[in-house]
């Protein structure tokens, strides 16, 4: 046993524990209901091919894995199998403040599991890293959690605390401002768009459309308190650059990109910015199937010319794959 390992075992030893759990921080449920948020995202848990690609993605960036890994977030566990199944090193610390979700998680693992480290499971708010030890980890990962952390700057300067020389704190599916702003801006084109072609909006319609383009704004915002929000935070990849290489963080930004683009059959799940703009309305958002019907029929001058943007090169960057490697 390694030194880093003797370490880890040691401090998971220390941790006190909470109904079965792990316990970092005080339990937090999500703000729905666990059980359906697969459902509510049109998201299949586990997928594989997540965890795979993430680990595809760190050997060919040359990270030490030798080291215990950090998921942050676990959720239901969409990216939580794949990484099990194929992180090479010897621990996974899979974390989430909801026990609801540790233990959705957790189930997805039976006695035939063929991945070869150890899992532990813990509740952990990530704003609570603070507390974990120096240099510990070979690897953080996340999935689509980096915008509900309240202090994120404090964060990624305790991530770089957090990790071992050479290591990485590797995100995926983190909204970027700019596209979030470009969907918005579209959005906001929807009543007159369906009003030049004799459509009435429903009000329902209406408060749905508005929904989403004041929580764009919310999200861009930061001059108000947003302690108590579930989604926070919109970023720019440059301004999450400048953080990182504040505490020795090197960023390469993977735009468009999503963690299975790198898994076989490596197909890279974006395609345009109006397909993803639609299954966002239409699984995210909740618009209903005749709103949904009539975007598609009188939208499709604009969405077709952001997409006649990006006929070589996939864009704009909505979303995408955050590396951050730790200097050696």
């Amino acid at each position: 046993m390694n030194t880093s390992s003797a370490n880890f075992d040691q401090w998971i030893a220390g941790l006190k524990k909470w109904h079965g759990w792990l316990q970092l921080s005080a339990e937090r449920a999500y703000m729905h209901a666990e059980e359906e948020y697969n459902s509510h995202y049109g998201v299949n848990a586990p997928d594989p091919a997540e965890g795979e690609g993430l680990c595809n993605l760190l050997k060919t960036h040359a990270v030490d894995t030798s080291g215990p890994a950090l998921e942050i977030g676990c959720g239901t566990g969409f990216l939580t199998y794949g990484t099990a199944l194929h992180y090479p090193g010897p621990d996974l610390l899979i974390t989430d403040p909801s026990p609801a979700f540790l233990q959705i998680t957790r189930e997805q693992f039976d006695a035939n599991f063929a991945g070869r480290a150890r899992r532990h499971f813990a509740i952990l708010n990530a704003d609570d890293l603070g507390q974990l030890p120096d240099r510990m980890f070979s690897v953080i990962s996340m999935r689509s959690t980096l915008h509900h952390i309240l202090r994120y700057e404090d964060f990624i300067a305790d991530t770089a605390r957090c990790l071992r020389p050479n290591g990485a704190l590797i995100m995926g599916a983190e909204p970027c401002e700019a596209g979030y702003l470009l969907m918005a801006a579209v959005a906001q084109s929807i009543p007159n768009a369906l009003k030049a072609a004799g459509v009435e909006m429903q009000p329902a319609w209406t408060a749905k459309l508005t929904e989403f383009t004041d929580t764009v704004q919310y999200c861009c915002n930061r001059d108000i308190d947003k302690t108590y929000a579930e989604d926070k935070h919109f970023f720019s990849p440059h301004e999450l650059s400048d953080l990182g290489a504040k505490h020795g963080l090197d960023l390469k930004f993977l735009p468009t990109a999503q963690f299975r683009d790198f898994a076989p059959p490596y197909i890279p799940g974006f395609h345009c910015f109006s397909r993803f703009f639609l299954i966002y309305m239409e699984f995210c958002m909740r618009f209903e199937p005749a709103f949904m019907e009539q975007i598609r029929r009188h939208l499709m001058p604009q969405l077709k010319f952001i997409d006649d943007c990006h006929r070589v090169h996939a864009g704009p960057a909505i979303t995408g794959v955050f590396l951050f490697r730790k200097e050696s």
